[in-house]
């Protein structure tokens, strides 16, 4: 449940931030909330890479359909892409890394400041 949550929380803040920020501000959003939601490394990693992937394949995808696929046309020009699909696809491959790599250095971060408990010799 709580990896649906932070999934959600940074789906929704890279929507947000998106909007008026730097696209770097993913990593950070998605660093902060796996910071104060905590889980294991690989399911914060996997929320982040899901949260921010998708979002950023839906915002390509939106930007694509209101420029009716001039910008993606001049992209492809330039990369070694045949599709405006596959350009979306990209986009949201390297969303979802920024914002896994953030996520995982919250949760990662996190762990420095929590006391590991002693193993007994009886437990």
């Amino acid at each position: 449940m709580l990896f649906i949550f932070r999934l959600i929380l940074i789906a929704l803040f890279t929507y947000l931030f998106a909007w008026f920020t730097p696209w770097w501000m993913v990593i950070f959003s998605a660093a902060t909330i796996a910071f104060f939601l905590p889980g294991n490394n690989l399911n914060a990693f996997l929320s982040g890479f899901l949260g921010a992937g998708l979002i950023w394949m839906v915002m390509a995808w939106k930007i694509d359909l209101d420029v009716n696929s001039i910008m993606s046309l001049k992209m492809i020009a330039l990369l070694p892409v045949d599709d405006v699909n596959m350009l979306i696809i990209i986009t949201a491959l390297i969303g979802g890394c920024a914002g896994a790599l953030g996520a995982f250095s919250g949760n990662s971060f996190r762990q420095l400041f929590i006391k590991k408990k002693e193993q007994s010799f009886y437990s």
